[in-house]
């Protein structure tokens, strides 16, 4: 795709903020001809919501491009416009701060049963927009405006609508997520791959641990609450179908790494270093983007779209 040609300009303002109900399609969604959709309508929609993050590699003896990948994201809609939000570790280092999406790729699926990318600076180029962080800056999430070509990307994203805070979260609630997995090689389309688990614990900052094991890649993935016959909080126990079912209740962060330290007989000092995976992974909820939403850096970036793109700032 050509974002330097001046027309696009116009076709990536409807791009970048049409959308339909629900789970929002860039397009406007079919209806299943029964009027409902099936479970596997559902899991096919939501897979659409994610994307990669990597960059291309040239082979110098074969000149083949190859494609590097080493991180999730997910699209989301605020206010009618479009955005991408993935986790702060892979788009900056953790140690510095500098940034590391110079030579960055989002990748997604096509119409055309292909893979589509575009790179991360030109759209910061283009559109003049840029990632927005959390005042914290040890939070591990970073969102950006992402536009969405209608004719060629067969994506879908996340309604505000969907997002479920902390407080209506318990420990023992079954989820999922959805992420990129080292080892599964793309072909003709990303691949994102589901992962369940529960929620283990509940932190005083109101992030949580999930029993389900991330590994490098799985950064940035959006978790979902799954579907249960049963449900409980502090008063009552429901059975049967609820509206939690399916909401979207965050993004992994890393995983919680166990060390143990082999230390020297002689010297008394360490000398080996074992890292293992405990199992857990953190999540950061959605009081946290919701924190990034309602900064004056985010605000004011929102903003300057709507003028741009006339879109009614009461919304």
């Amino acid at each position: 795709m050509d974002f330097n040609r001046r027309g696009m300009i116009s076709s990536m303002m409807i791009c970048i903020f049409l959308f339909s109900s629900a789970l929002c399609a860039a397009e406007p969604a079919k209806e299943a001809q029964a009027g409902v959709k099936t479970m596997k309508d559902l899991l096919a929609d939501i897979k659409k919501t994610v994307v990669f993050l990597g960059d291309v590699s040239e082979d110098r003896r074969t000149n083949k491009k190859n494609i590097n990948l080493y991180g999730t994201g997910f699209l989301v809609r605020i206010q009618d416009i479009y955005y991408l939000i993935t986790a702060k570790h892979i788009i900056r280092d953790q140690d510095s701060g500098a940034p590391k999406d110079g030579e960055m790729y989002v990748f997604l699926n096509a119409k055309r049963n292909n893979i589509n990318f575009r790179k991360i600076q030109e759209i910061k180029k283009n559109f003049k927009v840029d990632w927005v962080f959390h005042s914290n800056p040890d939070v591990d999430i970073a969102i950006i405006p992402w536009p969405l070509d209608l004719a060629n990307d067969d994506v879908k994203v996340v309604p505000e609508e969907l997002f479920t805070k902390s407080d209506r979260i318990f420990e023992l609630y079954d989820i999922f997520f959805l992420s990129f997995q080292p080892g599964i090689e793309m072909t003709t389309k990303i691949l994102p791959v589901f992962k369940t688990g529960t929620v283990s614990t509940i932190n005083d900052d109101k992030t949580f641990y999930i029993n389900a094991s991330a590994f490098p890649g799985n950064s940035g993935s959006p978790v979902f609450l799954k579907p249960s016959p049963l449900r409980f909080d502090e008063t009552n126990v429901s059975i049967g179908g609820n509206n939690l079912d399916g909401t979207f209740i965050g993004i992994v962060g890393n995983y919680i790494a166990y060390q143990e330290v082999a230390i020297s007989v002689q010297t008394k000092r360490p000398r080996i270093v074992f890292e293992e995976n405990t199992g857990l992974s953190k999540v950061w909820p959605v009081e946290y983007i919701q924190e990034i939403l309602n900064s004056d850096v985010f605000k004011a970036q929102q903003m300057g779209l709507k003028k741009l793109f006339k879109i009614d700032s009461a919304k």
